[in-house]
């Protein structure tokens, strides 16, 4: 999780205070204790009293930030991403027309999976309560999807079929990037090479060699 960019944003507290550095690290301590509390509870389980636990402060405190953990896990969905738009760096160097442009194809593909796979207890967040509705976590995963797609987007080119390509494809990359190979009959390595080869497929109108 990246840190609030405090030249750029003004942070402010739930009574509307213009929050000072020392804040903006309180407000990150919880946030990061919230993501590790994820990564090892179900969402609906986690209690205002197990963050200021882990941060070692006070519901009060907390209170000052966010009104409760759901909104806490937005904002954790939000900065998530935003942090996403910088996987367009992925596509730099990329060529769709050499005897590279598969592997340049995976390594982008490896690189969403693995952000995917790094945030995945805040995404799992994201996806439930996209899912049941909430249009703030439906905002959250369309924009998270939109910056996962740019690498593909970048290499793919400026159309509007390329862009739509992009956004197809990026929907294959997370939707296997949390499989567990077993369930799929099929080892890591085999996933990983099936979904390359698809999405190479999908951005050139190729088959790879």
């Amino acid at each position: 999780m990246a840190k609030t960019d405090a030249s750029k944003v003004k942070l402010r507290t739930v009574d509307k205070r213009t929050a000072g550095r020392r804040a903006r690290e309180t407000r990150d301590r919880i946030l990061e204790s919230l993501e590790k509390l994820l990564g090892s509870m179900p969402y609906r389980d986690v209690r205002v009293t197990d963050i200021v636990r882990e941060v070692g402060t006070s519901p009060a405190t907390f209170y000052q930030y966010f009104a409760d953990v759901e909104t806490a896990a937005l904002a954790l969905a939000n900065e998530v991403a935003k942090d996403a738009a910088a996987l367009k760096a992925l596509a730099e160097g990329a060529n769709l027309s050499g005897k590279s442009s598969l592997a340049s194809v995976e390594k982008i593909v490896d690189g969403i999976a693995d952000y995917w796979r790094k945030n995945e207890a805040v995404l799992r967040v994201v996806e439930t309560a996209a899912g049941e509705g909430d249009a703030r976590f439906k905002k959250a995963r369309a924009t998270l999807l939109a910056n996962l797609a740019l690498p593909l987007a970048a290499v793919g080119g400026d159309g509007k079929e390329a862009k739509g390509n992009a956004a197809a494809m990026v929907n294959l990359v997370v939707a296997t990037a949390g499989s567990r190979a077993a369930d799929a009959a099929a080892t890591a390595g085999e996933l990983r090479a099936a979904v390359g080869r698809m999405v190479f497929w999908g951005l050139t109108g190729r088959k790879p060699a």
